[in-house]
């Protein structure tokens, strides 16, 4: 986790929503081929990482944890437009699942898409018999946060500032302080 990041964690996988991605769009899971795909997403929403394939392999697919139906991508006519990973780490003793670049090309926006890579995330993690599902975040992400907290997910106060800083994000969400 980046040390100014904000986490948030999902203490049960009961109740999940089905999978509704809108008209036109789908996941699937990873496919060869696709690290240029992610790359590109990657360096399209996260601006200055300059993600490449090889990228990809060391940070994912590498990985002695690697697996390839928790690395998914929205399709739409079928070229990956968004992705998100998921993986087991150990916390206190207990597997927990971790989402992380979660991402979404900007001309995509607003169909609810990484609300439905998350909900793909939260089923593949039950399946996989964990029982809680971490993730980081920022700040200015306001519509991914509205998302995470509509799905289940509730703040975890790691660093001092936190508590002032979910404060503002409440305020600036409309939202009662949870």
């Amino acid at each position: 986790m980046v040390e100014d990041q904000l986490r948030m964690v999902r203490h049960d996988l009961e109740n999940l929503p089905q999978l509704q991605c809108p008209n036109s769009y789908h996941i699937r899971t990873y496919q060869k081929g696709d690290e240029a795909y992610w790359a590109r997403i990657m360096d399209t929403t996260f601006v200055d990482l300059g993600r490449t394939v090889q990228d990809a392999y060391a940070d994912i697919i590498n990985q002695p944890n690697f697996d390839p139906n928790g690395f998914c991508f929205v399709i739409h006519n079928d070229i990956p437009i968004g992705t998100a990973y998921g993986w087991n780490r150990a916390t206190d003793g207990k597997q927990v699942g971790y989402i992380d670049m979660l991402a979404v090309l900007p001309e995509h926006t607003g169909h609810k898409l990484g609300k439905w890579l998350t909900v793909f995330l939260l089923h593949y993690f039950r399946n996989q018999q964990v029982t809680s599902v971490m993730l980081d975040t920022d700040d200015f992400r306001l519509p991914a946060i509205k998302n995470y907290l509509n799905l289940g997910f509730v703040p975890i106060y790691i660093h001092d500032n936190h508590a002032q800083r979910w404060q503002s994000i409440f305020e600036k969400l409309g939202l009662p302080q949870s």
